[in-house]
């Protein structure tokens, strides 16, 4: 009897922390989307210190052939929005769709379509763009280390 109550304690034990560990899994991958979306609502309004304080500083960026690090990425970034203010090209809102995020320990990877809506010099139109983020747990939270964007479709 003493070892039936002891294997029902481990069995139970082992079922909870199970439950736990996929409670957290969740948790991790909800707060990693809404990182994803943080990002991207600051990017357009141009919050480059927002977008630094989630960068590591090990942080690369894989685009058209080139490599970048943090404060290249940060540049282009801030230069590209200032560009498109200046010339009449507006971001109205955005969407992120089929968002897949894998966790491995301390780290993850997270990619999702984002579906941008906006105006050039006031004709509508709407850029598909592809993302392939790889984030890192530090003990201050995640920090990405690297992206990628691909464009997958501009409407008009």
């Amino acid at each position: 009897m003493k070892k039936c109550a002891i294997l029902s304690f481990i069995i139970l034990t082992l079922t909870f922390s199970s439950c736990k560990k996929d409670f957290n899994s969740n948790a991790e991958k909800k707060t990693l989307l809404e990182l994803e979306e943080r990002a991207i609502s600051r990017e357009f309004q141009l919050d480059t210190t927002f977008l630094s304080s989630i960068m590591d500083s090990t942080f690369i960026e894989l685009n058209n052939g080139k490599i970048k690090g943090k404060h290249e990425v940060l540049r282009t970034i801030y230069n590209n929005r200032k560009w498109s203010i200046d010339n009449d090209i507006l971001i109205d809102s955005f969407k992120i769709e089929n968002p897949v995020v894998n966790i491995y320990n301390n780290a993850a990877v997270v990619t999702f379509v984002l579906q941008t809506y906006g105006r050039n010099k006031q004709t509508p139109h709407n850029i598909k763009t592809q993302f392939y983020d790889v984030w890192i747990k530090r003990p201050d939270g995640w920090k990405a280390v690297a992206w990628h964007a691909s464009e997958v479709g501009i409407k008009k």
